[in-house]
């Protein structure tokens, strides 16, 4: 039974020590198999900011897969969005973190949703482009057979709650496509609130993890999700910092 520690929006740059460090143990007591880490890893796409969220990931002790997100590529630097918005996150990198991890039967796959820029003012909103979507394709097809879990940042469908957010360009093609290769979920973040939701009625589930460390939410505890597999079928508990330690709760899907 797999067990996947997935982590979001830890906004290396706004995070306090000892946050750090108290969420660092609680994963590193739930042994997971592996983690997942949905985007956000800084403020502001800083060296500093990248090395200090590397350094903490590194410390967790399991395989890595981590995926960027919009805060990731540079905010102010036009010049460095347009022209090469990854430069940091790509020389960040450690070289042993992966695209794709295999745990016993469950493939898990990185899809990048970050864009450089919108045709409206939320460039944070991020889109999968027809490359994208023609590697997913190819790496799902590799998968059949597979419990497979997509990561990614940002939402492919909203809630009722978050609504006034704009989903990535392309995301209901995206869907289309996860539901016809038999997804079994997406694990993404972007929004600071934990949330279980099927993307349509025949469609994987999207599992939103909790910002890690950011202290910008919507009155929602920081927090991630641990999420196993077994027997095809997804059980997460969301691990929410709470009165000074850590509390562990069911997540159920809405509605």
């Amino acid at each position: 039974m797999p067990r996947i520690a997935h982590l979001s929006d830890l906004h290396f740059g706004e995070a306090s020590q000892a946050l750090v460090e108290s969420l660092a143990a609680d994963v590193i007591m739930a042994q997971p198999d592996a983690v997942a880490v949905s985007g956000d890893l800084t403020r502001r796409a800083s060296r500093d900011e990248f090395a200090r969220a590397y350094a903490f990931l590194e410390m967790l002790g399991a395989p890595l897969l981590v995926l960027p997100g919009n805060h990731d590529i540079p905010h102010g630097n036009l010049v460095g969005r347009f022209m090469h918005p990854k430069r940091r996150w790509q020389r960040a990198r450690p070289e042993d973190s992966a695209d794709q991890l295999s745990l016993d039967g469950t493939r898990l796959i990185g899809l990048d949703t970050v864009s450089r820029a919108q045709w409206h003012l939320d460039w944070s909103a991020g889109g999968i482009t027809l490359e994208r979507r023609v590697r997913l394709a190819a790496e799902l097809e590799a998968a059949r057979g597979l419990d497979v879990i997509v990561v990614c940042h940002h939402p492919l469908r909203h809630g009722a709650w978050a609504t006034a957010r704009r989903a990535p360009r392309e995301a209901g093609a995206t869907i289309e496509l996860l539901r016809a290769q038999g997804v079994k979920a997406v694990l993404c973040g972007h929004l600071h609130q934990a949330e279980m939701a099927r993307l349509n009625p025949e469609g994987p589930l999207q599992v939103i993890a909790p910002s890690a460390f950011s202290p910008r939410g919507l009155n929602a505890p920081n927090g991630w999700n641990l999420v196993a597999v077994e027997k095809g079928e997804l059980r997460v508990e969301t691990r929410e910092f709470l009165s000074g330690g850590w509390r562990g709760r069911e997540l159920l899907p809405a509605g």
